[in-house]
């Protein structure tokens, strides 16, 4: 996606577009990778955000946000005479100086694509902040409502916002970057008797014959794309005197069983990498649409329902999202080309803090956890470069994002392959006990700020003078990484051994009884990579264990591709209505891909799709819709 042409970068065609999209040039005078975000019409060299005040009234029949914003300031450069923020579908009303109320002249650009419009106001010489009256689209990017029907409760409606990459300008207009980080405080007035909740602490609420208004602060600065919203019918119930979980009525106590470890985890979490500063760390679970397994917005970190297996199996969700807490949170990646510095040490400090509750639970087995969920990431890593194509671009840990919308390069190799370099890292340097004390030093020192990579590989050399890297491979090379370490496999060993067994027809019901759901999620996975699984085998296992019936999401997920792949046609209305029935990119992509490579029902999936594609969050909806178009362009 360019700024001004329309280009989709996919992962199944990007190799087409590799040549494309890197020469892609603005129709106006500059490209936006000469300002710090390539993402951004706005230049936090000339100015930067120091803070807002979100004041919004919802309507969810309409399903509009209207308002204001008061946005606070600070200029680089004293010569800066205008205001550049982004904006996507917004209907500005008017825009005044904060402090005089003086009207301040301004214009609302072209449209570019996903990007939204630069909106510019131009400053007086004493302006140091803006109010901008404003309302949101019924449409945009930012923002899921869910009719009654659509909710578990059935009576009144539901908006929740998931703002990650560049989404928060469909909600309020800002500096939507990661590079610029402002504390904020909101007013949120919502009909009774729906409840409103962002990522921030609630301050307090007022009452009327109608409406309910709520109060928000964020006392620690963030990026825009960590400003979330959730409005609906929804209560908590305590966890510990710092955690709650949010839900809907209905489910709130397996919610609530299911993550009553949360506290745990953060103080797991703390040992791992230092105080955790937000305060409050609540859990919402969302309505099935929910395009992630989670999203950490601070002080309210949002997860999909697909976690609720019953029997907490899959809660190491939770781990990562308490992780970023400090790699995301308190130290960010500048731009979206550097995501790895968000998620691939996101995925390393989960695994630690796995490593600490495994300690915990069985002393002497937190290393090999750890180690086994490094091994297991690979599978994820090496299908991710697969779709990509192991030479695409996108596929290296600093990308070239000038004219791509981050969220056609969105995937596992952030995670992954930036997860397997700190691993690597840390071999180097002599291990954990090495290591440890400088991640959390190096988050001590950054934390509250926006970093490159650059920043990051200054800081390791200045701590590890005498170590080699050839930095400029690991960061800018595209495929698997320069080097896979060998992990220890003593935890997957059990995994191995029925995948094989399974794949050669050697089916007991007793593996079942034998077997984790971890083991059997490891299993599956590896199954699936397997060329020698006919429709017979499938058939056995699927007799043995039913995995297809199974409440765990991960295992269903898994069963389902395995069986695409042996064409087990009693699989495909199955796996439709889990695809359906749920909107998490990482189920719901894969399983229209692989149905979409199967040509007796191509068309068939494509059509199910259509038929439900309002069920699902814009994000998910625009990439399954890209990928329809990749297969057809293939076809």
């Amino acid at each position: 996606m360019t700024h001004f042409q329309t280009v989709v970068v996919l992962p199944i065609i990007g190799s087409i577009l590799i040549g494309t999209w890197i020469t892609l040039y603005f129709d106006r005078e500059t490209r936006m990778s000469s300002r710090p975000d390539p993402s951004s019409f706005s230049d936090s060299s000339q100015i930067k955000t120091k803070s807002l005040n979100i004041v919004l009234t919802a309507d969810l029949t309409s399903a509009v946000l209207s308002g204001h914003v008061d946005i606070v300031f600070e200029k680089i450069n004293k010569d800066c005479q205008s205001l550049v923020l982004d904006s996507k579908d917004l209907d500005i009303s008017s825009i005044v100086d904060q402090e005089s109320g003086e009207k301040l002249e301004y214009v609302l650009g072209e449209k570019v694509n996903d990007f939204g419009s630069p909106l510019s106001i131009s400053l007086k010489p004493k302006t140091n902040g803006v109010t901008i009256h404003y309302k949101t689209s019924s449409t945009a990017s930012g923002v899921q409502v869910l009719a009654p029907e659509q909710t578990l409760g059935g009576k009144h409606p539901y908006l929740f916002t998931q703002n990650q990459a560049i989404h928060a300008r469909s909600i309020v207009p800002c500096q939507d970057t990661p590079g610029i980080k402002a504390p904020y405080t909101a007013e949120l007035t919502v009909d009774k008797p729906l409840v409103a909740v962002m990522s921030a602490v609630s301050v307090k609420s007022e009452e009327s014959e109608t409406t309910m208004t709520y109060f928000f602060e964020q006392k620690i600065p963030i990026p825009a794309y960590l400003l979330a919203i959730v409005i609906g019918d929804i209560v908590s119930e305590k966890i510990s005197d710092r955690v709650r979980v949010w839900s809907e009525a209905s489910n709130i106590q397996a919610c609530k069983s299911e993550f009553e470890g949360t506290d745990d985890i953060l103080t797991a979490a703390e040992k791992v990498a230092g105080e955790y500063v937000w305060g409050r760390y609540d859990l919402l679970v969302l309505p099935p649409s929910f395009p992630y397994g989670g999203m950490e917005n601070p002080c309210l970190t949002f997860v999909t329902p697909t976690l609720l297996a019953g029997d907490k199996s899959l809660v190491n969700v939770v781990a990562h999202e308490i992780a970023h807490s400090w790699t995301g949170n308190l130290v960010t990646n500048a731009n979206w080309e550097h995501f790895w510095l968000n998620e691939g040490f996101t995925v390393f400090l989960e695994r630690k803090i796995l490593k600490e509750l495994a300690e915990i639970a069985e002393p002497g087995t937190g290393e090999a956890v750890r180690q086994a969920a490094h091994l297991h990431g690979l599978n994820s890593l090496k299908y991710a470069i697969e779709v990509f194509g192991e030479d695409n671009p996108l596929t290296a840990l600093n990308v070239n994002l000038d004219g791509v919308d981050p969220d056609d390069a969105f995937s596992s190799v952030p995670y992954e392959k930036g997860s397997t370099f700190l691993f690597y890292l840390e071999t180097l340097v002599g291990g954990p006990a090495v290591f440890d004390p400088f991640l959390r030093s190096y988050i001590a020192l950054h934390a509250r700020k926006s970093i490159t990579s650059e920043v990051f590989v200054n800081y390791f050399k200045s701590q590890f003078p005498d170590v080699e890297v050839d930095w400029e491979k690991w960061l800018k090379s595209p495929g698997m990484p320069l080097v896979v370490p060998k992990y220890d496999d003593s935890l997957q060993q059990k995994s191995v051994e029925a995948a094989k067994a399974w794949s050669n027809g050697e089916v007991s019901v007793e593996d079942r009884k034998s077997l984790s759901s971890k083991q059997i999620i490891s299993a599956l996975t590896l199954l699936h990579t397997y060329d020698n699984v006919t429709l017979e085998t499938v058939e056995k296992i699927d007799a043995t264990f039913h995995f297809g019936d199974s409440q765990n999401s991960e295992i269903l997920f898994a069963w389902c591709r395995v069986c695409i792949k042996a064409r087990y046609e009693p699989i495909v209305d199955k796996a439709l209505k889990f695809a359906t029935s749920q909107g998490r990119m990482k189920f719901v992509r894969p399983i229209f891909r692989d149905l979409f490579n199967w040509n007796k029902y191509s068309q068939h999936a494509i059509d199910v799709f259509e038929k439900n594609k309002h069920f699902y969050h814009n994000i998910c909806r625009s990439m399954v819709e890209k990928d329809i178009q990749a297969h057809q362009a293939d076809a």
